[in-house]
Parts: structure tokens; sequence; C-alpha cells
């Protein structure tokens, strides 16, 4: 099936759009089979599965719950301890004698609020469904492309739909009568009292007004609730006396209470507050709100379309149920998580002992293996060089034999003369040996330093 976005979706959204627009396609297409056509109906059942796919959260979020009533008492007393510090030196310590309590309860700051980020852009993609079903629902803009298709190959229809979306103040953006899926947004929108509306301005065009008399009542009843409601409309009209305001009042009534309900069980179990904490304006400031959102959730019903607060009076009812029987029936014992959490605390602990060893020992034997091997070719080095020294010495005796064989064949003087020769030649000798053996040293001492240079940087 194809997910046809009619409003433009992007970023991080999308794909959450189309995950949640298949859901919600399947389940009117599942309804379909029994012969109910019904987007209110879908809408609360689409709701009820996304939060069941949500309960691995709400789980997770609880067991954060039950572990930060018990390390609450702490945390306290690390605040008062540094309330009004804020030199480097404190904040640090504060900062670390937190995380040490977190440490001790194998619990992370980050645990509360993880499911909630998570969330966000999934409530965000889902009331983006909600609000504008036929982009997601096959069926739904099926119905609607029977009216749009007759509008769009109308001579003039482009002003004509220009004029009802500004009488009508519908919000829509960028309105094209070339695309179909712009014109769908727009008669998605009207209220199921602007049909006529329409028809009136079509009059000229046959096969408009057709088409509207044959499928306006259609888009009605798949739009309906109980009571004559619609999810197209706001649930209250102004000026049409009692019946204008009763029973749309009830959405943005429930909207309230159920939002209130889903306050307060959810908070009871929530992390005790210290007195301190509790009288501060932070704690007045969370008071105020659990009464303050309810009174918004009132005040959005009224003025959004039907179907937004049908989501979310559904939405606060299962969230809360789920709640409820998570607390009640996955025996959430606060005492044995806190023991589980020290053991996985421990086992991490460990673990990190141990790889401080191992890279403790890389490093010993990274220094023995270099040591032995400065060693290796100290000893190489210095029996080549002395190997070279006595073959220059041997060498050096052979010429001076020769040179005394001839001074023997000459007269005294000439072999005075020649074993005086043959002692300077002597003493060049050795003068030559002892710088053999200076460069030799230098050599070796070159050759050590290079290798090991060589190994320490190969080892980094």
């Amino acid at each position: 099936m194809d997910i046809l976005v009619l409003t433009q979706q992007g970023g991080i959204l999308k794909p959450f759009a189309i995950l949640l627009g298949y859901i919600m396609n399947y389940i009117y297409r599942f309804l379909e089979i029994f012969g109910i056509e019904n987007v209110g109906l879908t809408i609360v059942l689409f709701t009820l599965v996304v939060n069941l796919l949500l309960m691995p959260l709400t789980f997770r979020q609880q067991k954060f719950t039950k572990l930060q009533k018990v390390m609450q008492p702490e945390l306290n007393k690390i605040q008062k301890k540094y309330a009004g510090k804020r030199d480097e030196k404190s904040m640090r310590m504060q900062q670390a004698e937190t995380q040490a309590v977190y440490d001790k309860y194998g619990a992370s700051p980050a645990s509360g609020c993880l499911p909630l980020l998570i969330q966000f852009p999934i409530l965000f993609a889902l009331y983006r469904v909600i609000y504008n079903v036929p982009a997601y629902v096959k069926p739904v803009k099926d119905v609607y492309l029977k009216i749009a298709e007759p509008i769009m190959n109308t001579s003039g229809a482009g002003d004509i739909m220009n004029d009802i979306i500004s009488s009508m103040n519908l919000k829509v953006t960028d309105f094209d009568i070339t695309n179909s899926n712009k014109v769908v947004d727009v008669l998605y929108l009207i209220k199921s009292t602007g049909w006529d509306t329409l028809k009136d301005a079509f009059s000229s065009s046959a096969s408009v007004v057709d088409a509207i008399n044959t499928y306006a009542s259609q888009i009605v009843h798949m739009n309906s609730l109980p009571g004559g409601l619609n999810i197209a409309d706001t649930p209250t009209t102004l000026g049409n006396g009692f019946w204008g305001i009763f029973p749309g009042i009830l959405i943005p009534l429930l909207a309230g209470l159920t939002q209130f309900w889903s306050y307060k069980v959810t908070q009871k179990n929530a992390a005790q507050q210290s007195e301190e904490i509790a009288n501060s304006s932070m704690g007045s400031s969370m008071k105020m709100m659990n009464y303050t959102m309810p009174l918004m959730s009132v005040f959005f019903c009224i003025t959004l379309p039907t179907g937004i607060g049908v989501y979310w009076v559904a939405s606060a009812t299962f969230r809360t149920i789920i709640y409820i029987f998570i607390d009640k029936f996955s025996h959430i014992d606060a005492e044995e998580l806190i023991e589980k959490n020290k053991e996985k605390a421990a086992e991490k602990a460990a673990k990190r002992q141990e790889q401080q060893k191992q890279l403790e020992s890389y490093a010993q034997m990274r220094t023995s293996k270099i040591s032995d091997r400065a060693k290796t070719v100290s000893y190489l080095d210095s029996k080549e060089s002395t190997a070279g020294q006595n073959k220059g010495s041997a060498a050096q005796n052979k010429k001076s034999g020769s040179s005394s064989s001839r001074s023997n064949n000459n007269n005294n003087s000439r072999k005075n003369n020649n074993s005086n020769h043959s002692s300077a030649g002597g003493g060049t000798s050795s003068g030559s040996g002892k710088k053999t053996v200076t460069d030799s040293k230098q050599k070796n001492k070159k050759s050590i330093s290079g290798y090991a240079h060589m190994i320490n940087k190969r080892d980094e």
C-alpha cells in the first residue's frame, strides 16, 4: 500500500509518520471487513495500538521512578550540602557525589528522560497523522478524490477554491488546483455543514454538484461520532443555543479530566521530594502545572477539530490504564531492582579493573621487550667491533714483520732507521687501534639507540 502524504513531511518526523500511517491504514481496512467505515473509531483503536507499542518505554520509565524514589533522599542531601556554592571545586564535588549515588544504585541520570525523548518524535508524528487522515488512509482519500477530480476539471476552479479557503478560514498553505493532494487537503478541512456552501460555489458545474450530492453524505457518515458530532468539526458551535454546545462540550471536558487523572496516577509513585523542595517555588510550579495543563487541554480541544480531542481523550485514558496495569501486575520491587543494579555495577567495575590490569601488563611487556632487544643488539655490535679490531691488529703485525725482514738484508744503519721507522709505524698502528675502538663504541651506541627508538615508535 502506498502512503500518499498530502502535507509535506520532512526531517525526523517523516519515517515515524509513514510507519504510523501504515498502522492507521490497516486498522481502517480491518474495520471495513466488518462493514465499519468510521474514522473516529479508527483513531481510538489506532491510539490504543500506539500506546501498546510504547509499553516497553513506559515500563522502563516506571522502573526508574521506583529507583528514584529510593535515591531521592540522598540526592536531596547532596543538593542541600552544596546549596549556594557556585565555585568550580564545589560544583565538581557535587557532580561527583551525585554520580556516585547513581552508580551505587546502578542507575543513570538519563534513564528517566530517555523514554520521553524517544516518544516526542512519535507523538508529533502521531498528531500529524490524526490531523490529516486522508494522507495516510487510502480508502478515505479515494472517497475525497471522487469530489476533488470534478473540481479540478472545472474552469476557474482555482479562484473558487481560494475564495472558499478565505471565507471558511481554512488553514491551507501553497494551494495548487492542479495538485489533487492539495485539493483533498482543503476538502478534508471543510466542516459537515460546509458542503452546501461548496455546492453553491460550483453550481455552474453539474459534475461537481452531482459528486457532492453523491459522496458528501458518505464523508459525513465516515467522520461521524455518537451524538451527531463530526471529527472534522469543532466540538462546540456558539450561537446555536444549547445543542450547539452539547454534547460537543463533553470532548474538551473529558480531555481535561483524563489529563488530570493521568497526572495524579503517574505522580502517585513518583520520587518523594524533600519538604524543602516541596515547599519551594519549584514545588509550587509543579503543583500549578498539574492544574494548568488539563485546563490547556480543555481550551485546545474547544478550538481544534473534534478528531484531535478524541485522540487526546483516548491517549490519556489508555496511557493511565497501562501505567496502572504495569504498576500492579509487573511486580516491580524497588529493593530487588537495587540489588540487581548493584550486581551489574560491581560486574562493570570488575571488568574495568581487569582491563586496567591488562593495559598495565601490556605496558610492562613492551618495556621489557625493548630492553631485551637493546641488550641483544648491544652484544652483537660489540662482538662485531671486537672482531674487526682483532683483524686490523693482525694485518698491522704482518706488515711490521715484512718490514723487519727487509731491514735485516740492509746495512746496520738502515736497519736501525727501518727499526725506528717500524717503531713509528707501530705507534701509528696503536693510535689507529684506539680510534677504531672509539668509533666502534660510538657506532654501537648509535645502533642501540636507533634500534630502541625504532621499537618505541612501532609500539606507539
